[in-house]
């Protein structure tokens, strides 16, 4: 059995329950804290949601992934949902409740606790704990804090009693309250321990647990389920055996950084399939590559499922409509696939048997069908690779004349769903190009839910490529960006379900490659061109 152990609240402890159980039931169960509560056990409403503390080796973490910048650990803080989340994944990490956020505080109230009870932003209770996690790593998280951080933050968490105008108004008190925190991750901590905002535990455990690595083995038959951030397999099988024993790609070390590299001699970023969509959009090379690309965060999700999801989980689900599936194919991405040879004992994570070879095929390769992938037998994404756009470039988005010098990338995301936030599309398009000397070149758009995979839209791009962009004519630029659209529309097979019917999702097709324009020129008149 394999054994490990947990900084709980303000101790150690070995666990009894499998690392594939979900944290929750050793939360609530052996560990008798039912603060947390149990909802929809699905990631959605955020009543189960615990923090979880640890350091962030080099290359793993946020805004200085692949920079460098982590010097060897760094101390971080984030609220997430304990039902979806595999207690092995725990696995040297300081794990804090609702009760052990209290423990040190005067009267047993933190300082959000007390902005709740004095603003009436609670009733029967149930989510208040949930708010309380979200809103105290918030205060955690890096940046000022700011109504808007404190909304992104709750933007996982449901109530179904107060309204949210009592919620809002503590968040608000709280943004006064504590608008200048430090900048560095430990001062800051060292800070809410001292205004009770985060329990005195965390000093113990920054002090006691900066050296340990948060990898575990993963023990498992040869026959292995690999997990990432457990929000779609936690989902299908909410209650697992207790003897599940996945593979935990999040626990090693591997799979969760972002790093730059070579590629048929060109630069790449390589994103371990780990690698979580909270870190994948704050990483700085990932910003660098790809401008602009923070703004669609807000999009996947919540706060809460971005902080454990993970980028290569979002795409081995293989749903025709996933949002990050759809962004990284425009980009040309590419993944790496392979697996572990397991010995004879079973397999044994970061220190299994020598790594089977690895193979590198385009993204929009990689799915074979509905639901259905290239993987073989015991294989895993690996790592995501995309071109690294860093290289000094003209802002302009023609030719600067300085050697090594490339045109701007040019990105977009559009994405149609019921509602603007935490929800799944019905149709998702993404574009990609560059304008040099005045031409569309590299074009690549892709859509999801056109299909049963998601699609490279090869016709739609060839009705770009190499068109000629000129910002000083707003009706050429219009009417390209209505034959695109067109081509869009005439090359999706769509098929109608309870988010849109086949003859919506072919209009909507062809309306986000207007969007996608409007984005791309719409300081140069197109969108009055477009809808006079």
């Amino acid at each position: 059995m394999e054994t490990f152990r947990i900084f709980v609240n303000d101790t150690w402890v070995e666990p009894k329950t499998g690392p594939g159980t979900p944290a929750l039931d050793f939360i609530r169960g052996e560990m008798g804290l039912t603060g947390t509560k149990e909802g929809c056990r699905e990631g959605d409403c955020g009543a189960c949601a615990v923090l979880v503390g640890e350091f962030v080796v080099d290359g793993c973490c946020g805004g200085a992934a692949g920079g460098g910048d982590c010097n060897g650990g760094a101390p971080r803080y984030l609220a997430v949902p304990s039902c979806l989340l595999s207690l092995g994944d725990l696995a040297g990490k300081h794990l804090v409740t609702i009760e052990g956020l209290s423990a040190s505080a005067p009267g047993g109230l933190t300082p959000v606790m007390r902005a709740f009870l004095e603003e009436n932003a609670s009733q029967c209770g149930f989510c208040s704990p949930g708010f309380i996690v979200s809103l105290s790593a918030w205060l955690a998280g890096p940046g000022k804090p700011d109504l808007a951080g404190a909304m992104i933050a709750a933007d996982g968490n449901l109530c179904r009693c107060t309204g949210y105008g009592a919620i809002r108004r503590a968040a608000e008190r709280l943004a006064r309250e504590f608008g200048e925190l430090p900048r560095d991750p430990m001062e800051r901590l060292k800070v809410l321990v001292e205004k009770s905002v985060l329990p005195r535990s965390v000093l113990v455990f920054m002090a006691e647990a900066a050296g340990l690595s948060a990898a575990a083995d993963s023990q498992g038959a040869t026959d292995f389920i690999a997990l990432g951030g457990g929000t779609d397999y936690y989902v299908k099988n909410p209650y697992p055996a207790g003897d599940f024993r996945p593979l935990r790609l999040r626990s090693i070390d591997d799979f969760r950084k972002i790093a730059r590299t070579n590629l048929d001699g060109s630069p790449w970023l390589r994103i371990g399939a780990a690698v979580t969509l909270r870190d994948f959009f704050a990483s700085t090379p990932v910003r660098e590559a790809i401008p602009g690309i923070d703004a669609y965060e807000g999009q996947f999700a919540s706060t809460l499922i971005r902080n454990i999801a993970t980028v290569g989980g979002n795409i081995a689900n293989a749903s025709p409509v996933g949002d990050i599936t759809s962004m990284l194919m425009a980009l040309g991405a590419r993944l790496e696939i392979g697996g572990y040879a397991a010995p004879s004992g079973g397999y044994t994570g970061a220190t299994a048997g020598a790594e089977a070879g690895s193979r590198l095929i385009p993204i929009e390769d990689f799915f074979t069908g509905y639901k259905t992938t290239a993987l073989r037998k015991n294989e895993i994404i690996r790592a995501i690779l995309i071109p690294d756009g860093l290289i000094s470039h003209d802002e302009s988005g023609g030719q600067s004349g300085v050697p090594g010098t490339k045109p701007r990338l040019l990105f977009s995301f559009e994405k149609i769903a019921k509602r603007e936030r935490l929800d799944i599309a019905a149709v998702n398009t993404a574009i990609s190009f560059r304008v040099e000397e005045g031409f569309a070149r590299g074009v690549r758009i892709s859509a999801g839910g056109v299909a049963a995979v998601p699609t490279l839209l090869r016709k739609a791009s060839a009705a770009l490529e190499g068109a000629a962009i000129d910002r000083n004519d707003a009706k050429a630029l219009a009417r390209l960006a209505r034959e695109v659209g067109s081509a869009a529309e005439a090359e999706i097979l769509p098929i109608g379900d309870v988010r849109g019917s086949a003859s919506y999702r072919r209009r909507m097709t062809g309306r986000l490659m207007l969007a996608h324009f409007i984005h791309f020129f719409g300081a140069d008149g197109i969108a009055k061109e477009l809808f006079p």
